[in-house]
């Protein structure tokens, strides 16, 4: 059972959702509630139980329509669920055909509920260990309504008398492209090979240098989400270590469920071939308007030096990492370098502008295919959602990239021949340019929407 997308448990970021929704004039469905958003029970081999599940519509919603599915249990690499429609469920541990409703439709008027009773008959060849499927709860669009709201109810049923088999298998564990300046980001790739879902599973990740000396090691927190037989999942690690010189070093990989039994372990090597140097390290300093000051990463390969007055009020700015994976796709004919990070504090701009100054990695080097004076500093600019590539001052004695700038956002080193805007100005947005709006699918794309209601239980198991 795998898949790409994630529907957690409990209602979740839905106010940003609607916001932004009906910014754009985009009516959104009916939001709903239910109790009874999860099953987990017992039942022996030709057996039954039932599971009631009440939906119910706000007071200040719109009189909604609610469809009622069975469909199968389909876990992404991510370890959350989501659902499978039936003729991609055809595997020994599905539940789906075991579960009847009492009804598949409600009509809710504002501040109503309904009850769906969901009757789970196992047969006498049910086998062993678990059985599993979800119960899709979903709010038809009404008229001039595009968007979805809807919740998945999750049934994990123990097969009483029977023997579970907890045990599972790492398939591959994966360090990706080693980049200065960036995480070391180590992905487990581990499959379910028992017939009965766990919780709480951690993997925890020892790095060591060829001489067998351990030079980090380091754990997931316990996923909250259940893993359930036959599902291929990803567990991820970012090692936290120093500068790495160029070597061979091994990883040893370890995945344990919460009792510590460990499921499986394995190790692989992996070569460094230039000096590795990690991300920059979090730093903070207080800004007062009176004063200047700068901040500076711990191996001052980041600086940002303020001037007096370039805040109205007192504030506390922070440098910190920001990961490549995270960052937005480069603009036409640039590219992104290899570094990376973030300056954070203010809601607005400066009131001077400020001088940021970076010494660019020989991987931003090797982007730019050696020719320094391609490589620029750029800044994303959330409010029009792009990316601006500043004018640059390059050093190449000593390495460094200079710009002016009065904003505080997330920066990357890009290589561009261009600039798509000048430098800023007290109180003007540095390279601010026009821009069209973009479609409404390609915002929420660019958010991450999924454009469901969403739940989770973030401290209960799923």
């Amino acid at each position: 059972m795998t898949g790409y997308f994630q529907q957690p448990e409990r209602w979740m970021g839905m106010g940003i959702a609607f916001l932004l929704i009906l910014a754009m004039g985009i009516a959104p469905s009916a939001a709903i509630g239910v109790s009874g958003a999860k099953y987990m029970g017992s039942i022996p081999a030709g057996g039954m139980d039932t599971h009631k599940i009440t939906v119910s519509l706000g007071a200040d919603e719109q009189p909604a329509d609610i469809a009622v599915e069975v469909m199968g249990f389909g876990q992404a690499p991510n370890i959350g669920y989501f659902t499978l429609d039936p003729a991609n469920d055809p595997g020994p541990y599905s539940a789906r055909t075991f579960i009847t409703l009492d009804k598949t439709a409600l009509h809710l008027e504002p501040g109503q509920s309904g009850d769906i009773i969901a009757t789970i008959q196992l047969p006498q060849n049910a086998g062993a260990g678990g059985k599993y499927a979800i119960i899709y709860v979903h709010a038809l669009p009404g008229p001039g309504q595009s968007i979805t709201t809807a919740i998945n109810v999750p049934v994990i049923i123990t097969v009483a008398g029977t023997t579970a088999t907890e045990s599972g298998s790492i398939l591959n564990i994966n360090t990706g492209e080693v980049t200065i300046g960036q995480p070391i980001v180590v992905t487990t790739t581990f499959k379910n090979t028992g017939n009965y879902h766990y919780y709480h599973t951690v993997n925890t990740v020892t790095l060591s240098d060829s001489n067998g000396k351990i030079l980090s090691t380091d754990s997931t927190t316990p996923s909250v989400y259940a893993v359930i037989p036959d599902s291929t999942v990803n567990y991820t690690v970012r090692p936290a270590v120093a500068d790495l010189p160029v070597g061979t070093y091994t990883l040893n990989s370890k995945v344990l469920l919460e009792n510590g039994k460990v499921l499986d372990e394995k190790s692989t090597t992996f070569g460094i071939q230039k000096p590795y140097i990690p991300p920059v390290t979090e730093s903070s300093m207080s800004l007062a308007p009176g004063s200047p000051g700068t901040l500076m990463s711990p191996d001052s390969r980041i600086s940002v030096v303020f001037p007096q007055g370039a805040v109205l009020g007192d504030a506390i700015v922070t440098l910190k990492p920001y990961s490549k994976e995270k960052l937005s796709a480069a603009p036409s004919g640039a590219k992104l370098g290899a570094t990376s990070f973030e300056i954070t504090g203010l809601s607005g701009l400066l009131s001077k502008d400020a001088t940021v100054k970076v010494t660019y990695s020989a991987d931003d080097l090797a982007a730019a295919g050696g020719d320094a004076s391609q490589l620029k500093l750029a800044y994303f600019d959330a409010a029009q959602g792009a990316w601006v590539i500043l004018p640059t001052q390059v050093d190449t004695q000593s390495m460094t990239l200079t710009v002016s700038t009065n904003h505080l956002s997330v920066w990357a080193v890009m290589v561009s021949s261009s600039i798509t805007g000048g430098a800023s100005s007290a109180g003007v947005p540095g390279g601010a340019t026009s821009s069209t709006p973009l479609p409404v699918s390609v915002i929420l794309l660019a958010l991450g929407i999924s454009v469901v209601a969403i739940t989770a239980r973030t401290r209960k198991r799923k």
